[in-house]
């Protein structure tokens, strides 16, 4: 062997074994990365946005490794959502696919990946979708068209070229390029518009025969035309969803009040979790509704509290008030998480997150009777959709705002301390015959299986109370004819009718003959007595009663473990008219009677671990909470 030929192995056996050592090097550090959870695993998490638009300056200069170090350390999340494009349009990181805010100095996202990656939590980005300004005017034709021929400033049409040329390969670009571990995309179904473009208006008479396109309410085929955009938004979401999955199938995807209580329909999209944030004022009784609809959709999810209030100006929100605001996500078995704003140029004032230092404490403190909990079914709520959408389409062209006519029932059945869940036709129609009791409000186009199901649930012994005539009506053409006795309670317009069908029995509770607007709002003192009479014939022997009216909110879960557990929320106080709460007055000596089938070998307070005495007689487990100052949860054993 020739001296030139041993070195040229000796140079090739050292290259080896440097590659193989950089190699291993390589494969090292990728190792030391901890595991992420992924969002269905997740608990806990903190949003952050800023919406960057063209007043933004030195955007990433001051978001240094350390100040994501500090965050993690403090708060402890389970994922981050952070700014990477808002509703102006503008991309506050170096993209080269969209369009990158004039003010960008520094890859800031890039920073916030490295860090979270080495901490092991997840990191996804807030990209705002449908609304997108620059977008627009970079590309007019992309634009919504209004009946009057004007092009929208913001909002995009769901019929152009968006998806394809912006949205979609900007989203894999923060799945491949950045490895962000999902998107929660803003500005979707409630920022989606009637549209007049010619794209719009081709697609309908295709799909409809139609040989013109209405313009008002008034118009044959207005409610056509409205529900072929709501359709049309549901095959665009569904369509980039699929587009980006077929390439990063493990990029995790929401779409910001898909599937909840803005567009209470079935999940039709391969999302990865549902999601929204809940307003930032009144937001207890906004959490209310929305949560006992998630949590029966049967996809991970969970809601986000602002961190400040907007009534009366920009307000802080305590630490008490944001832990309440997170009890009404967790009573419910969803995760939670709050958004703080971002400064100008995207960095983040670490002050402002004492609120979510203690708010992520009280989360975790309650974390393992929560997380993964599923809903021991007691009364359910119809959420009628296709009514919503119906009545929607006559009063004009909204397509997917939230359902606010209908949380005056909840609030009342709650203030009555009922455990309520809430669900659309489809999951009422599958899991009717788990609820002991089933209550429609002002509640017409049920669909044919829901009726049919009706029929079978009611001969089987089912409970229903019908609260006005659109559900009386519906009722009636699902059961035929109902054996009717004398009223249970009867007044000038107001009266309470019982009925039976087959071993089941059903309590009318029609419209008064004078409407007034208490009926059609549940409220008032007589819609609340004669609400309360109708619950009671209906269903007389609940879980869960107490001695006495309470302001709390009653859940009844089972948790991860299978056991069962009755969660307390204080929804004391008046929420609509105080945007800033210091204090929460407890909840004080409540008398707990449990309906059970055997004595219970314990009950304890958590997450306290507080043993309670109880008194066991004929069936009923009596016990009293000395107190609840916010969310406690009664574990019974």
């Amino acid at each position: 062997m020739s001296i030139s030929t041993s070195t040229r192995l000796l140079n090739l056996s050292y290259l080896l074994i440097v590659s193989m050592l950089s190699s291993s090097i390589f494969n090292v550090a990728w190792a030391e990365n901890p595991k992420r959870l992924e969002r269905s695993e997740s608990f806990v998490g903190i949003h952050f946005d800023f919406h960057a638009n063209e007043d933004c300056k030195n955007i990433g200069a001051n978001t240094t490794p350390e100040m994501v170090q500090t965050i993690l350390d403090i708060v402890k999340p389970d994922f981050i959502q952070v700014d990477c494009k808002g509703h102006p349009g503008w991309s506050s990181y170096p993209t080269k696919i969209g369009n990158v805010a004039p003010g960008v100095v520094a890859d800031s996202l890039k920073i916030w990946r490295d860090v979270t990656a080495k901490n092991g939590v997840a990191l996804y980005t807030h990209y705002s979708g449908v609304w997108d300004n620059t977008a627009i005017s970079r590309n007019p034709e992309w634009a919504v068209i209004d009946k009057n021929g004007n092009r929208s400033s913001e909002r995009t049409s769901v019929f152009s070229e968006y998806k394809d040329k912006l949205l979609v390969p900007q989203l894999l670009e923060l799945a491949l390029d950045y490895e962000i571990d999902g998107v929660w995309v803003d500005g979707e179904c409630w920022a989606t518009q009637v549209d007049y473009s010619e794209q719009a208006q081709e697609a309908f008479k295709i799909a409809t025969g139609r040989i013109s396109v209405p313009t008002a309410p008034d118009q044959e085929g207005w409610s056509e035309w409205c529900d072929f955009h709501r359709e049309a938004f549901r095959k665009y979401l569904d369509s980039y969803v699929n587009a980006v999955k077929k390439r990063a199938p493990s990029f995790q995807i929401a779409s910001n009040w898909a599937f909840t209580d803005h567009m209470a329909d079935p999940i039709f999209a391969d999302v990865d979790f549902i999601s929204g944030d809940f307003s930032p004022n009144n937001s207890v009784n906004a959490a209310r509704y929305s949560t006992r609809l998630m949590t029966n959709q049967g996809k991970p999810w969970d809601l986000m509290a602002w961190s400040f209030a907007t009534q009366n100006g920009w307000q802080p929100k305590t630490g008490v008030q944001l832990s309440r605001e997170a009890a009404c996500v967790l009573a419910q078995g969803g995760a939670f998480q709050a958004y703080y704003t971002q400064e100008r140029d995207g960095s983040v004032q670490i002050p402002k997150l004492e609120s979510m230092v203690e708010t992520a404490r009280f989360c975790r403190a309650r974390q393992t009777l929560c997380q993964h909990s599923t809903g021991f079914p007691q009364v359910a709520l119809f959420c009628p959709t296709a009514k919503h959408y119906h009545d929607l389409s006559i009063q004009g062209d909204s397509l997917f705002p939230m359902i606010t006519w209908q949380r005056p029932i909840l609030y009342r059945l709650l203030e009555l301390n009922y455990a309520v869940d809430v669900l659309i036709d489809k999951t009422l129609t599958q899991r009717i015959d788990e609820f002991p009791v089933v209550v429609f409000f002002r509640a017409d186009h049920w669909s044919q299986e829901l009726k049919s199901k009706v029929r079978e649930y009611l001969g089987g012994g089912g409970s229903i109370v019908a609260i006005g005539d659109e559900s009386i009506t519906e009722l009636k053409d699902a059961v035929g004819t109902l054996e009717t006795s004398d009223a249970l309670l009867k007044g000038d317009s107001w009266r309470v009718d019982i009925g039976r069908f087959g071993d089941g029995i059903v309590v009318m509770f029609p419209t008064p003959t004078d409407s007034p607007s208490d009926f059609l709002n549940a409220n008032g003192s007589t819609f609340t007595e004669y609400l309360e009479a109708s619950m009671k014939k209906a269903f007389p022997t609940p879980l869960v009663s107490l001695s006495e009216r309470q302001p709390l909110d009653i859940s009844v879960r089972r948790t991860q473990s299978d056991l069962l557990a009755v969660h307390f929320v204080n929804v004391s106080g008046s929420h609509e008219t105080e945007p800033v709460i210091n204090e929460i007055s407890p909840v004080r000596d409540v008398i707990v009677m449990l309906n059970l089938p055997q004595k219970p070998s314990s009950l304890r307070l958590e997450p306290s671990g507080r043993s309670l005495e109880f008194e066991w007689n004929d069936g009923i487990a009596t016990v009293v909470i000395p107190s609840i100052p916010i969310y406690e949860i009664l574990l019974v054993n």
